[in-house]
């Protein structure tokens, strides 16, 4: 990548303030209006943030009545858009060499587009509906940093794209010389990673879609907080307790944060590898194998007491929303769910077993196994 990131803002509206926000952030960020878009400046953007609705569009407004030019709204011009960056055309010698270029649509009617679909994969659902790298809802703070990143990831896709030898991958997610490397690679390989001829065809842009939408949102070879504490038997303030100290324990969990590309774009992560590294660091010298016992070992290595989950083994739920419920469960005491749009190679969601009969809509979702369990369960009590 040479200089910064392009971003390309295209609202019928005044964008001065993200662009100055987005300025700050490193970003060379540009707005303009529907009707003064140029192929000049499609071809010159990393990304390009589209306004749902356009309503101030002249030159547009006079084709109403000819359904073919009429380009309604802002995915209708993403889809526009689209087809000019890939040079479609029926011409043999047209010129259809891959852009990485990500286009991202900014809405306040989320829930109209994606409406049924749970709050929490709307954006998800939208996105991959209508062939777009990422959603941003409006009525919620402009995520300049998030979009500064996500500009960056684009701009550093890997030129070579080798399942064979994934370096640049392997650069681009900011994966260094951990002892647990390979079997990150491991785990990433299972999330079929567009990293061949797909990503390759698509100049990387299949990669970062895949990366914003099928990993980042879900506890795959990264996970979240909730997640990262929970494997070690503790509370999430419990991280910041162990990274803020000096010890071999501390040195292992800082060594498991996610910092490569879009690392701040849906919070912290962390690499799911390091984090049973990290198990497995503390097993060497604590007694037992279930997530107190991890906890308790987490805390004599640590020196001080640590907020501790005082669960056996913990699972996470979903809430109506998909949201992930904060308070894990005992896996005993709970099924094992499947979402429509929920990645099968991500950890299941779980619903409490006593929560059955007040979420009918979630117990449509038990897995078919569990659900013959529970209603065994049911029977026997």
């Amino acid at each position: 990548m040479n200089g910064p990131p392009n971003v390309l803002i295209i609202d019928d509206r005044d964008q001065a303030a993200v662009v100055a926000d987005l300025s700050l952030a490193g970003v060379d960020a540009r707005w303009i209006p529907p009707n003064d878009l140029t192929y000049e400046s499609i071809e010159q953007a990393d990304l390009i943030l589209i306004d749902e609705f356009l309503e101030e569009w002249p030159c547009r407004d006079q084709l109403k009545n000819r359904p073919g030019l009429y380009v309604r709204d802002g995915l209708a011009l993403a889809g526009v858009i689209r087809s000019h960056l890939e040079n479609r055309g029926s011409a043999v010698t047209a010129d259809q060499s891959p852009r990485r270029t990500a286009i991202a649509l900014r809405t306040g009617h989320l829930n109209v587009l994606a409406a049924g679909v749970p709050a929490f994969m709307r954006a998800i659902a939208v996105a991959r509906r209508h062939d777009l790298e990422w959603v941003v809802e409006k009525g919620l703070s402009t995520p300049t940093k998030a979009l500064a990143e996500v500009a960056y990831g684009a701009a550093s896709l890997p030129e070579e794209w080798n399942p064979q030898l994934p370096t640049t991958q392997m650069e681009w997610l900011g994966l260094r010389d951990q002892m647990w490397c390979d079997g990150a690679l491991s785990q990433i390989e299972q999330c079929r990673p567009p990293w061949s001829m797909l990503a390759e065809t698509s100049a990387g842009r299949h990669w970062l879609a895949w990366f914003l939408q099928d990993i980042l949102p879900f506890p795959t070879f990264l996970v979240d907080d909730l997640r990262a504490a929970g494997y070690l038997g503790l509370h999430t303030e419990a991280l910041e307790l162990l990274l803020n100290g000096q010890s071999p324990l501390a040195d292992r969990l800082r060594s498991c944060v996610y910092t490569g590309h879009l690392a701040g774009v849906a919070g912290r992560r962390w690499w799911r590898v390091g984090i049973s590294d990290v198990r497995s660091f503390i097993l060497e010298s604590a007694p037992g194998r279930t997530a107190n016992d991890i906890a308790h070992g987490a805390i004599t290595l640590h020196g001080t007491p640590l907020p501790c989950l005082k669960v056996v083994a913990p699972v996470f739920e979903i809430d109506s929303s998909y949201n992930v419920v904060v308070d894990p469960v005992e896996v005993t005491d709970a099924v094992r769910l499947q979402p429509d749009g929920w990645p099968p190679y991500a950890d299941d969601p779980w619903m409490r077993t006593e929560s059955i009969d007040d979420e009918p809509e979630l117990a449509k979702l038990i897995v078919m196994q569990d659900r013959y369990w529970s209603d065994d369960a049911a029977d026997s009590e």
